[in-house]
C-alpha cells in the first residue's frame, strides 16, 4: 500500500533543494531536507525585498499579498551578507542561496507567518489565496533555480515564472484552513474545511456552514488566515 507506515509522512512529507552557488564560478553545492509544512513569511523584509525590483509606478500600485507572490518569494534566490568559502575558487566569495521544491507531497500545507516575535506584534494584512489551481510548477528546480549571471524575476505578475518554456502544471487545490483572530499574546482559533464541495467552519464545539452557497467566497475573504491545506489533483 502507498499508506504504509507513518500516515503523516505519505501525506504531508516534501522535499527541499537547498543550493548555495558561487557567483564568481558558479559552483553549486546543495542539499536535500525533508519537510511537513511550509512557513512563508509576511514581514515588511519580504515587501523590501520586492520592492528593490519595482518601479515607483507599480510600488504605488501594488495593493496586496498574495499566496503566490510569498512562495515566489520563499522560492528566490537571496544574496548572502558575509562571503562564503568556495571549494572551486579556494576561497570566500559572493555566495547566493536558494530553496526549491524537489519533490511535492501529497497534501501541502503552507503556514503564513503572521507572529512577528522581533518587533511584538502578529501581522494582519490580508493575504488572498486561490481555491483552485495552485500551480507549484515552477517552483521546482529545474524552472526556478538561480544560474551564474542571471537576474532575480520582479515577482509581480502571479502566472508562471517566465522562461524560454512553461514549467509543467502542479495544480492543488484548496479544502482546508485555519485561522487565527487575536493578538501576538492571546486570541482563538477556527477551521474552514470542505468536504463534498461545501465548506464548513469548525469553531470549538460547533459547527455550520462557512456562508452562503458552498462557503467558498466566505472562506477566501475570511481575516486571519494562518494555515492554509492544498491536495494535489
Amino acid at each position: 500500500s502507498n499508506f504504509d507506515g507513518n500516515i503523516i509522512q505519505n501525506l504531508f512529507e516534501g522535499t527541499l533543494r537547498s543550493v548555495l552557488m558561487c557567483e564568481e564560478c558558479g559552483c553549486k553545492r546543495s542539499l536535500s531536507e525533508t519537510f511537513l509544512n511550509i512557513s512563508l513569511p509576511l514581514s515588511k523584509e519580504m515587501e523590501r525585498s520586492s520592492d528593490r525590483t519595482l518601479s515607483s509606478a507599480t510600488r504605488g500600485s501594488r495593493s496586496k499579498i498574495t499566496l503566490q507572490k510569498c512562495l515566489r518569494h520563499f522560492t528566490a534566490p537571496e544574496a548572502l551578507g558575509d562571503p562564503v568559502h568556495c571549494p572551486s575558487c579556494k576561497e570566500k566569495t559572493a555566495t547566493k542561496k536558494q530553496h526549491t521544491f524537489s519533490r511535492l507531497p501529497r497534501i501541502l500545507c503552507l503556514h503564513l507567518k503572521r507572529f512577528d516575535a522581533a518587533n511584538n506584534k502578529k501581522i494582519d494584512d490580508f493575504v488572498s489565496f486561490p481555491a483552485y489551481n495552485l500551480d507549484m510548477g515552477p517552483h521546482l528546480p529545474h524552472w526556478c533555480e538561480v544560474v551564474q549571471g542571471t537576474k532575480e524575476a520582479s515577482g509581480e505578475d502571479d502566472s508562471a515564472v517566465s522562461g524560454e518554456h512553461s514549467s509543467p502544471q502542479i495544480l492543488y487545490d484548496l479544502f482546508g484552513t485555519v485561522n487565527h483572530v487575536g493578538n501576538l499574546h492571546q486570541g482563538h482559533y477556527t477551521n474552514n474545511v470542505k468536504v463534498d464541495n461545501q465548506w464548513f467552519n469548525c469553531n470549538d464545539a460547533f459547527v455550520s456552514k462557512s456562508g452562503e452557497g458552498d462557503g467558498e467566497r466566505a472562506v477566501l475573504k475570511s481575516e486571519g488566515a494562518y494555515v492554509l491545506f492544498y491536495i494535489r489533483r
